[in-house]
């Protein structure tokens, strides 16, 4: 394959999550989630009540995205939005919400690609322990079944649970997000429940003769060492299975590591499985995976003895890296060790990428107007690699640009902006950056 075939075969795109855009927390009949709940909890001076008014403002957002060229549009549905109390009575407004959506990216041409679910679980389900209680895996079905019905032969494109790892380290480890534990049986049980969700998503998908294409979006990382000392590769290989391949495994071949899952079982006692579920998760693998990709773990072996994971090891900042103010390494090079790695162990699998992106505290000039040629740079870097391993035989047919426009960036606020579209927050005003115009002319190939 050249490089031109390559580039033609990638669907082009850029992604966003509904409540990191939507705003309209309290509108229309939605209910509450976890994140509403969250920042009610944690002052942190800013929350997602009105986030970037997409909820109000999609007309002209989907315009601009139009304008950019996007051939696929990566969204999330706000579970909360359709079903107020997580199961029960739909929200016929919720509903019509979204079929604006994909009706409109239908019209402009543009690929509708909808995220069940990007962490946002209705408050109630929450209050009744959340994905730590298996209940929530069939109130999760049910909403499931409920957008499949509605969107069939309109979306074709699925993905089941965004970044599984991150909101198990987040929010049963390190206890930054919701339900805010730290806990390592009960972040154990969950990363087990999301994977058993996705599969019963998936199972559910194909039993209901959906057409299209449906999978799981995992963030995994590779993980590097700068000394090559035994301890470093044990702690290497440690750290790769607990950020990564826990869920790339499960997502591939319904099969967790199994050094990690004897350390887990024995230290924590957790996770529980049954036998039907593993029979469930090995049988229901997903179409794709999808891979989100920011950056590499550079770690270092600590106490390698210790019951606790994140001991084992600690991070490295590598001499001469580049890094942005938020501590992340810019590191093209890693999609491609990842993908290799996935590719080694695994075999062949279609690959979508489903984020990649940059954060920066973007500045507006006095017209509005955001030049931020460092986000040019970082995706002329990423998307040369990706085009290149298309040529070498991984099979890429998506990529999505982290974000289509400025949004609330969970616990880093409105600062850290990552769109390819910008929004001044005092006025709402939305402007293409100049990496929108320069993505509108790489996706032309002009």
């Amino acid at each position: 394959m050249t490089r031109e075939e390559a580039h033609k075969k990638i669907l082009w795109g850029a992604a966003t999550a509904a409540y990191q855009v939507e705003g309209a927390a309290f509108c229309d009949g939605k209910g509450k989630n976890s994140w509403d709940e969250y920042y009610e909890l944690n002052d942190l001076g800013y929350d997602g009540t009105v986030a970037v008014d997409h909820y109000h403002r999609v007309e002209e957002d989907l315009k601009l995205f139009h304008e950019i060229g996007l051939q696929g549009y990566r969204f999330s549905v706000s579970w909360s939005r359709i079903l107020p109390e997580g199961t029960g009575k739909i929200n016929p407004k919720g509903l019509e919400f979204y079929d604006y959506i994909v009706d409109s990216l239908n019209a402009y041409g543009i690929e509708p690609y909808l995220t069940l679910y990007h962490w946002d679980l209705p408050l109630p389900l929450l209050k009744k322990g959340g994905w730590l209680n298996p209940e929530v895996i069939e109130n999760f079905l049910e909403y499931c079944r409920i957008l499949f019905e509605h969107f069939k032969s309109r979306v074709r494109l699925w993905a089941t649970i965004n970044e599984p790892a991150s909101e198990v380290m987040e929010g049963y480890i390190q206890g930054t997000h919701p339900p805010q534990e730290k806990n390592y049986a009960h972040a154990i049980q969950v990363s087990h429940h999301y994977n058993v969700a996705s599969a019963s998503a998936i199972r559910l998908f194909r039993e209901m003769k959906m057409e299209g294409k449906i999978g799981i979006v995992l963030n995994p990382m590779p993980v590097d060492i700068l000394e090559e000392t035994e301890e470093n590769k044990q702690a290497k290989e440690i750290a790769y299975e607990y950020f990564s391949d826990w869920y790339i495994r499960s997502a591939l071949i319904g099969e967790y590591p199994q050094r990690m899952l004897e350390f887990c079982k024995k230290t924590y006692s957790a996770p529980e499985i049954r036998e039907e579920e593993l029979a469930l998760m090995k049988e229901n693998i997903g179409d794709y995976l999808g891979v989100n990709y920011y950056m590499r773990r550079v770690v270092k072996a600590e106490k390698l003895d210790s019951p606790d994971i994140e001991e084992k090891f600690s991070y490295v900042r590598v001499p001469g890296g580049n890094y942005t103010k938020w501590g992340w390494e810019i590191y093209p090079y890693g999609i491609a060790n990842l993908l290799k790695q996935i590719y080694n162990e695994y075999g062949k699998k279609e690959i979508i990428i489903s984020e990649n992106g940059i954060g920066f505290d973007d500045c507006m000039d006095e017209n509005g107007y955001f030049a931020d040629d460092e986000r040019i740079a970082y995706l002329k870097q990423h998307t040369d690699i990706i085009e290149e391993l298309c040529t070498q035989g991984i099979d890429i047919t998506g990529y999505y640009v982290w974000s289509a426009i400025d949004l609330l960036s969970w616990t880093n606020g409105y600062q850290k902006r990552y769109g390819l579209v910008g929004v001044d927050f005092d006025t709402m005003n939305r402007s293409i950056k100049k990496s929108g115009e320069w993505y509108r002319k790489f996706i032309r190939q002009e």
